[in-house]
């Protein structure tokens, strides 16, 4: 059960900004990519070798039998884009300086081959234009040197070659086979079941390496991997074919074959839940580019299978615009009933009343409680509105930063970094991990929810600015996808704690934890802090802009919750 150990970054003390600039230069081990391939692949055989295929048991065995230059040179071919290569364009002199004996030991063993008879549409990829006029310069157009790459290989395709003949011409002006590397779909489920997602790669290793990021420890092991089965792999694998598909249409933008891949999702929700988010995904925008080609049937049925907002939101619009107005009244009442997020709150709470009244119905929308406004007529200045607006308050308050969304993010993430950071099925899948996988869906909540409500309670009754400190002196230049190091310093945060009530903060940290994805953004933009007035939180508005919904949402909760925040209304008066 290997768990992996916190990597801290020697050169920033608690107290400082987290600067990577300031960091001694670190000297990476010439073989560093095999090094972490290796981890890569003992790390998925220890918690998933249950799962694994008998082909991919048989990579691992094949890929260990050979010597270090033949696996660091597998390793390079596969990062590399494609899967063909000619040898003579490859230069690792770090492995050895002649590949013959690793690319024939690879072969021996399976993970590549060779071949003479490449055919026209591999030549053409492979090829350098000016490489591919010498080769068929005696049956080209006489411009035929005029035209770029992608048309010249157009005029031969046109040309319907005879393959042989093709062959011919590239083994007489050719000495060498090209190299076909197998294996690429192996990797990719190895690198699938290490990161947990298809957009990490081994680069993830090399930050960790440089010391350019470093991660909290965490148990790595078969109890709380993120797929319990085969089939859950597959099914991701399956999902992920088909939003290629998705993209490849859009491409094309091919109306009939979108509406009929609609048919192809699957009609049943998927007992995995991280794989159901993810074909939630695919059928909201799947969903919402039918609406575009004006398929709103088509739409329909893609929102219908999903448990993901907008689908509900886009429903009842679509419904709306076809006079469906029960049904959309009702779908109105499901969303008030169970919501998914703040967002789709605020829409029922705005459409259910006017959808009510084209039904006739006399409804009374009550109106939300107003933060205080104020106007400020500021000097004209080359700075940002906000740093304008920070200066002036300035006058009135001990403290006043600019801290946007950080202030609130960082405490909420200081406050509860161990329950962030639990040991929970799924969460984390490997050591490159700022927050769990299901950070920033409903399950983070309801996950945790016991663990995370003892905390708070715990929280309420505490020194909160010493635990606050505590917790940063603990965990600082950790990777933490709520806490910004650069953003944030420790005297700041002593006195954020200090003078803003618990309560509130409490009250903040909940709103978070309802909807993180929506919640995390939206905050007021400045923090006044003064011992004898307390706080405030201020959003400033230069002229001609407007508040958000998101930030609205904010400051109508703020005003619920009796916290003080005023919006700041900035123009500039004339010189």
């Amino acid at each position: 059960m290997p768990c992996w150990p916190v990597c801290r970054v020697s050169c920033a003390m608690p107290g400082g900004v987290f600067n990577v600039s300031d960091m001694a230069p670190v000297e990476l081990h010439p073989l560093y990519y095999l090094h972490n391939f290796e981890v890569l692949c003992d790390t998925v055989e220890a918690q998933y070798g249950d799962l694994l295929t008998a082909q991919e048991l048989q990579f691992l065995q094949d890929f260990r039998a050979c010597e270090d230059a033949a696996r660091g040179l597998f390793v390079r071919l596969t990062s590399r884009r494609g899967t063909w290569f000619r040898p003579e364009k490859l230069n690792y002199p770090e492995l050895t300086e002649n590949l013959t004996v690793p690319l024939e030991q690879l072969a021996s063993r399976g993970l590549v081959s060779f071949t003479a008879d490449p055919g026209l549409e591999l030549l053409l990829e492979l090829c350098l234009k000016g490489e591919l006029l010498q080769l068929f310069a005696d049956i080209l157009a006489p411009d035929a040197r005029k035209l770029r790459k992608p048309e010249l290989a157009e005029q031969l395709l046109q040309l319907a070659l005879d393959s042989e003949e093709v062959n011919r011409r590239w083994q007489d002006w050719y000495t060498h086979s090209v190299i076909e590397v197998h294996g690429p779909a192996v990797v990719e489920v190895l690198q699938l079941l290490f990161f947990g997602n298809r957009r990490q790669s081994l680069t993830d290793f090399v930050l960790s390496d440089l010391g350019v990021a470093s991660y909290e420890s965490y148990a790595l092991d078969r109890r709380y991997r993120l797929f319990a089965s085969r089939a859950q792999v597959d099914e991701y694998l399956q999902a992920a074919v088909l939003r290629e598909q998705f993209y490849n249409l859009l491409e094309q933008d091919d109306v009939e074959a979108m509406v009929a891949l609609v048919a192809l999702l699957p009609v049943t929700r998927s007992s995995h839940t991280p794989q159901q988010q993810r074909w939630d995904k695919l059928r909201n925008r799947l969903g919402r580019q039918l609406e575009r080609y004006q398929q709103p049937a088509a739409a329909l049925r893609a929102y219908a299978g999903s448990h993901m907002h907008p689908a509900r939101e886009r429903s009842v619009r679509l419904l709306e615009s076809q006079g469906e107005l029960e049904q959309a009244l009702e779908l109105c009442d499901s969303m008030a009933m169970d919501p998914w997020c703040e967002a789709e709150m605020d829409f029922q709470r705005r459409k259910s009343v006017q959808l009510a009244r084209k039904n006739g119905a006399a409804v009374t929308l009550l109106k939300p409680p107003v933060p205080i406004s104020e106007r400020l007529v500021l000097a004209p200045t080359e700075r940002r509105v906000e740093e304008a607006a920070a200066a002036h308050y300035r006058q009135h308050w001990q403290w006043v930063g600019h801290v946007e969304n950080s202030m609130v993010n960082a405490l909420f993430g200081l406050a509860l970094w161990e329950q962030i950071f639990a040991e929970v099925a799924g969460a984390f899948v490997n050591p490159f991990q700022s927050a769990p996988l299901d950070m920033y869906s409903g399950t983070f909540y309801r996950t945790r929810r016991s663990a995370i409500d003892a905390r708070l309670d715990e929280l309420a009754q505490a020194d909160l600015a010493a635990v606050l400190l505590a917790s940063y002196d603990a965990h600082f230049g950790i990777s933490n996808r709520w806490v910004s190091w650069r953003g944030i310093e420790r005297e700041m945060i002593a006195t954020a704690a200090q003078i803003i009530p618990v309560t509130h903060l409490i009250a903040m940290w909940r709103r978070i934890l309802f909807d993180p994805q929506a919640n995390r953004s939206g905050l007021p933009d400045l923090l006044a802090l003064d011992p004898e007035h307390g706080y405030c939180m201020i959003e400033v508005k230069g002229p001609g802009d407007q508040l958000q919904l998101n930030q609205k949402r904010w400051l109508r909760y703020f005003s619920e919750q009796d916290i003080p925040v005023k919006v700041a209304w900035v123009s500039w008066h004339d010189a």
